[in-house]
């Protein structure tokens, strides 16, 4: 059985449509490295123009503002959150002024609790996040807002309470490593799976090429097709490496971070954050990458030994891909129940910081949950490849 992987593994790793993904994945990574990445602009940033500005206009205000019996309420409103919003403010402006890193990340976060507090809770309407987040066509700009917020406060905290070397690249979270946290938040699972669909829709079908040879190993269909699926599984994780490359660039001149920077994770029950260390976020992002891809390539295995056509392979694995985004809408987590649907849990990064469960308003898209879920249907994949497998009459091509 060991011979047999190796030559399925060398047969792998010489098909020149693999070759060509790995390369694909290559030129992306180092695309995104040279030209995306430097023009990253996060809306929450450290701008001390921004601050200042803000500090000084509140501080006229303050110093200058007269009221009686008959002032309007908003001017009232205004002096009464006004001072510990400055105070907050001006904390940030000396710890810049200091070099004080620490001081500054304490500082920005209790400014974001308490501007969330003020702005959500508070703003009757008068008070608005960032204009970052008020784009053309945003309805949700608020909840954006406050979504962000919380974050920003949770993630500062972190900053606070841990012993990784602090800079401006790591608060607006330009560093490798958080790049590659903020790539699992967004597209880079759909890469990944999407690279393990061609990787694995021709695993089966490519034997056509060489039935003779193969019809003479002393290997039953299942263990030929367990095979298969392990080098698709090895190759599938072995796209890795053409990505690393570009981190690799990104953190030449921006850093690396380390592990132990923090990565607030959404609570649905409790509305809340917590913070996670980078390095188990992104052991638990692997380990969802891992049960995707043995659902993907277990998927595969079936339908290629059912209805043996690449083209209806390449159909059903897209299917799963893309389906989240026909049924997707903010909200409707309230409406059915989206967690038993494997589709659901695609955008393994934001299932993994609670912002999946943020959209759906829902609580039930966990890290465990979805574990559950593609592993269950992973051993229905394979418990009806291996029955048709075992029937006399079947052929595997």
């Amino acid at each position: 059985m060991l011979a047999y992987f190796k030559f399925e593994f060398f047969q792998f790793i010489r098909n020149k449509k693999n070759i060509a993904i790995y390369v694909i994945l290559l030129f992306f990574s180092c695309y995104y490295a040279l030209i995306i990445a430097p023009t990253y602009n996060p809306i929450e940033k450290v701008d001390e123009s921004e601050i200042e500005a803000r500090y000084l206009t509140r501080e006229e205000f303050l110093n200058n503002v007269e009221f009686s019996a008959g002032t309007h309420f908003l001017t009232l409103f205004a002096i009464e959150i006004y001072p510990e919003w400055n105070e907050y403010d001006k904390g940030r402006l000396e710890a810049i002024k200091h070099h004080n890193l620490k001081e500054y990340a304490e500082a920005t976060s209790k400014w974001y609790a308490y501007a969330d507090n003020m702005i959500f809770y508070r703003g009757m309407g008068v008070l608005f996040y960032n204009p970052g987040y008020y784009t053309f066509g945003n309805n949700y700009a608020t909840m954006d807002g406050h979504y962000a917020y919380l974050h920003s406060a949770s993630r500062y905290e972190g900053y606070t309470e841990g012993k990784s070397s602090l800079s401006v690249n790591v608060f607006e979270e330009r560093t490798a490593l958080q790049t590659l946290q903020r790539l699992l938040h967004s597209y880079l699972p759909l890469i990944l799976i999407v690279s393990c669909i061609f990787f694995t829709v021709d695993i089966v079908l490519k034997d056509r090429r060489n039935s003779t040879l193969l019809q003479g190993l002393p290997l039953s269909n299942w263990r030929k097709l367990l095979v298969k699926g392990g080098v698709a599984l090895l190759g599938s994780i072995l796209s890795i490496i053409p990505l690393s490359v570009g981190l690799l660039i990104i953190g030449g001149p921006n850093g690396f971070g380390d592990f132990d920077l923090p990565v607030p994770i959404y609570s649905a029950d409790e509305k809340l954050f917590s913070n996670i260390m980078l390095w188990e976020y992104l052991i638990q992002n692997m380990l969802f990458m891992v049960f995707w891809f043995l659902f993907i390539i277990s998927l595969l295995l079936l339908v290629s030994v059912m209805l043996k056509n690449e083209f209806a392979n390449l159909l059903v694995g897209s299917v799963f891909v893309i389906a989240e985004f026909i049924y997707f809408d903010r909200g409707n987590g309230t409406v059915w129940n989206v967690q038993w649907t494997p589709t659901s849990y695609v955008q393994v990064g934001q299932i993994i910081s609670g912002y999946r469960n943020y959209l759906y308003n829902s609580k039930a898209l966990t890290f465990e949950g979805g574990l559950s879920v593609l592993g269950l249907c992973t051993c229905i994949f394979l418990l009806s490849t291996f029955l048709i497998s075992n029937q006399r009459k079947f052929k595997l091509l």
